[in-house]
């Protein structure tokens, strides 16, 4: 997947691109990062995919869009902690719950790519530990919030660091 950015005014916009080989078709996927964006797709097969890719790419660096800087992104991370050094059955069903309504929520909005669980020492015990990076954290933030409470997982098990 490519994603770009732009500044525009007080806010940032996003075009992002790839390949779904499942089915056959290349997808476009913009708006202003933060909200539900739009997605566009076509069929294609993976020769065409690449043509539209690198079509996209040169389109996108003409219209002022480039790839986020390091220096501009800020890491989360979402912490479930752990009873013990692994997740219980129920752990591993609320941290899948949180991964898959996170992941979407960031995805649709262009605020970053939710990493898988990671176990981690965390403080006095464990924790699985889910990190992305994203260009506006107080939006990042607002959107994870929303997905945790849009779930059934109590949101008091999930907590939402800096890097």
């Amino acid at each position: 997947m490519l994603t770009l950015y732009r500044r525009e005014d007080q806010a940032w916009t996003y075009r992002e691109a790839w390949f779904d080989e499942t089915t056959q078709e290349f997808v476009i996927h913009h708006g202003t990062l933060g909200t539900n964006g739009k997605i566009t797709a076509e069929k294609a097969d993976p020769e065409e995919a690449d043509q539209l890719l690198d079509s996209f790419q040169a389109q996108c660096r003409e219209d002022g869009f480039e790839e986020a800087r390091a220096e501009s992104l800020t890491e989360l991370r979402l912490v479930y902690p752990l009873k013990a050094q692994r997740p219980s059955s129920s752990e591993e069903r609320n941290v899948q719950t949180v991964q898959r309504e996170v992941l979407a929520v960031l995805a649709w909005r262009g605020l970053g790519a939710l990493g898988d669980p990671v176990v981690e020492t965390h403080q006095n015990g464990h924790a699985s530990v889910m990190r992305f990076s994203t260009l506006h954290q107080g939006k990042a933030r607002d959107a994870v919030k929303a997905a945790i409470r849009g779930s059934d997982v109590p949101a008091s098990k999930v907590d939402l660091k800096l890097g």
